[in-house]
């Protein structure tokens, strides 16, 4: 068995996940669904930022957290990171919870990572996993050229 995962991309609405050939956005929305069979998920890609574009039509090379809000049941915490050399933390969301992060108070969570520096897509560990746990996570994504 496996965890069972749904993804949405709320905005831009309606988008199908595949790149646009020319420009793009400033910002993405994406909902993110699990029910766990308690096996729990390690360094899952969440956002691929090479799908992504950015206003001009380029890939981001960094991302600006602009707020995450989440629901989390029976799963001990969730980590969000930035996949660098090493992983650079974007936080972590304690289980049995439900909340919202707002980052734009402070004009956003920005990644310091350089072109070159891996990916930087977001990525998904959840600890202490039972069976049948659940979150759901909203995160607000503003696109960096540079």
């Amino acid at each position: 068995m496996a965890d069972s995962v749904s993804e949405q991309w709320v905005y831009p609405p309606n988008w199908d996940g595949n790149a646009p050939e020319k420009n793009g956005w400033r910002r993405v929305v994406k909902m993110i669904q699990c029910v766990s069979d308690g096996t729990g998920e390690t360094d899952v890609v969440k956002i691929d930022i090479s799908e992504l574009r950015c206003q001009n039509g380029s890939v981001p090379t960094r991302t600006v957290i602009e707020f995450i809000a989440y629901n989390i049941k029976d799963i001990d915490s969730i980590v969000l990171e930035w996949d660098r050399a090493a992983n650079k933390k974007i936080c972590t969301l304690a289980g049995n919870t439900e909340g919202k992060i707002d980052y734009m108070e402070f004009g956003g969570l920005i990644d310091a990572g350089e072109e070159g520096d891996r990916t930087g897509d977001i990525l998904l560990t959840s600890n202490g996993v039972s069976a049948n746990g659940v979150y759901n996570i909203l995160i607000a994504v503003r696109l960096k050229e540079k």
